[in-house]
């Protein structure tokens, strides 16, 4: 009897040596054999807690030369150790290599310079940080072309419509300053006398034609990212000769300023240009959109930096464009509106309310009499009555409630120049960054001597918000 249970331990015994332990059933399921060949070099290693630059640098190298060791981003904490206990065959080298294991998994903190980064493989990237690509350095000198619409005063008689073209050329000083040197070509018809009641002008005092010479400084600020395009606001400060070509006595200097947003390429804003001396009667407010190649602000912002490089932008603002589209006038002669153009500011008030301001041009071109514009300075608020979707975009109806007022320049049955309201009620898609959107506005004369002006129109626009953390909550 006791020889067979000395048999029997003899045989158990061997089979329980010859069993794997826990960390080589985990070397051989993770498929972690390069390990073996690297126990003396890491065994080896001295790493202090948190890891030097240089020590970090020998753990990517390793990484790159095993990548396999990846794996051990998978194994938990318990088995990291039960695999240095089957690596080792001492308590030393056990310590060391648990460590060792542990920095390769990338759970050791790195003493990191906060100015040198390029040594480091993985980042941790805050959650409100985007990423975006550094832009190419633009040229210091820029040529831009563009066009607008809005209103323009003279001494002599004009309907009050004014159409511009305009090119001008750019050099970069600094970051956030350059100079502007730009020429504008103004036109607009005379006044319109309709005596015998048939939508016709009956008197022509011929058009009026304006040549603009302006130059001056330029300021950039509230630079950030739209997707991987830069964005910024240009303000110019301009002065110089403005001169009323299609009749005499009505030239002399001129300043104002011209305060623009511009996205990549593309450039919208509104230019107020005031003339003096024999010039004192000549006021124009453009409304203008355009393209503008080179003499970009070469400020860095890669989404996440602190530094006072990336300008990080504070504004609840937002900028748009909105194009009447088409529309009717009830009950004067006006007819059916056609395109428009509009420059809208929005202000982030509450998660559903915003301030809103918008200045437009409705064109009626007309049915056998001659064609009105209706140009228009409205404020008022906005309302938003989606709900919240906590995802990157959301879609939804809003309202508008807005009052100012429209000059009318051309022919009128009834007046409608003076004070107007406007209400609409629309629909868009909208992220924290930008909004698209069509609506439906109802304008109406409110003061006794434009009581009769009715119109109903269908607009189509887009806005971009200067900063899209102000504007997150709406989302």
């Amino acid at each position: 009897m006791k020889l067979a249970i000395v048999i029997v331990i003899a045989m158990v015994v061997p089979a329980a040596a010859q069993q794997p332990s826990r960390g080589d059933e985990l070397i051989d399921r993770m498929q972690l054999q390069p390990l073996r060949a690297l126990v003396a070099e890491i065994a080896a290693l001295e790493l202090s807690d948190p890891l030097t630059q240089p020590q970090y640098a020998k753990i990517i190298e390793l990484r790159q030369r095993a990548p396999t060791l990846a794996r051990l981003g998978a194994v938990d904490e318990a088995d990291l150790a039960a695999i240095a206990i089957a690596l080792c065959s001492t308590p030393t080298c056990t310590a060391t290599m648990s460590h060792a294991l542990r920095c390769l998994a990338d759970r050791c903190e790195v003493a990191l310079p906060t100015e040198e980064r390029k040594l480091s493989d993985v980042l941790t990237v805050p959650e409100t940080c985007k990423p975006y690509a550094q832009p190419g350095r633009s040229a210091p000198l820029g040529v831009g072309l563009d066009t607008g619409t809005g209103y323009a005063r003279s001494s002599y008689p004009a309907d009050g419509q004014a159409t511009e073209v305009g090119i001008e050329a750019r050099l970069r000083l600094t970051n956030r300053i350059g100079s502007v040197a730009r020429i504008d070509y103004i036109s607009g018809k005379d006044a319109t006398t309709d005596i015998d009641d048939n939508g016709k002008d009956d008197m022509w005092t011929g058009s009026v034609t304006r040549v603009a010479a302006l130059g001056g400084l330029s300021f950039v600020w509230g630079y950030a990212r739209f997707e991987d395009e830069p964005r910024f606001v240009r303000l110019d400060l301009l002065g110089g000769y403005v001169s009323t070509r299609s009749q005499m006595n009505e030239a002399g200097p001129a300043a104002g300023f011209d305060l623009a947003y511009q996205l990549w390429i593309m450039r919208m804003g509104l230019r107020v240009v005031q003339g003096f001396d024999e010039a004192d009667h000549t006021t124009m407010v453009i409304g203008h959109f355009g393209i503008l190649a080179g003499s970009m602000p070469t400020l860095k912002d890669d989404g996440c930096s602190k530094t006072p490089s990336s300008s990080k932008n504070t504004s609840r603002l937002a900028l748009g464009m909105d194009f009447p589209l088409i529309g009717y006038s009830l009950p004067t002669d006006l007819g059916f509106a056609a395109f428009g153009f509009g420059l809208s500011l929005q202000y982030y008030l509450t998660r559903k309310l915003d301030a809103v301001a918008q200045g437009d041009l409705i064109s009626y071109p007309g049915y056998e009499r001659d064609r009105t514009i209706h140009q228009a300075l409205l404020a008022g608020i906005r309302i938003d009555h989606s709900k919240e979707t906590w995802r990157g975009a959301k879609t939804g109806f809003f309202s508008t409630a807005m009052a100012g007022y429209t000059h009318s320049a051309g022919f009128e049955d009834v007046k409608t120049t003076g004070p107007v309201g406007d209400l609409s009620l629309g629909w868009g898609i909208q992220s924290k960054e930008a909004a698209a959107y069509l609506r439906l506005h109802g304008r109406f004369g409110i003061s006794p001597d434009n009581s009769e002006y009715r119109a109903i129109f269908i607009s189509g626009g887009f806005e971009l918000r200067l900063d899209p953390d102000r504007w997150r909550p709406r989302i």
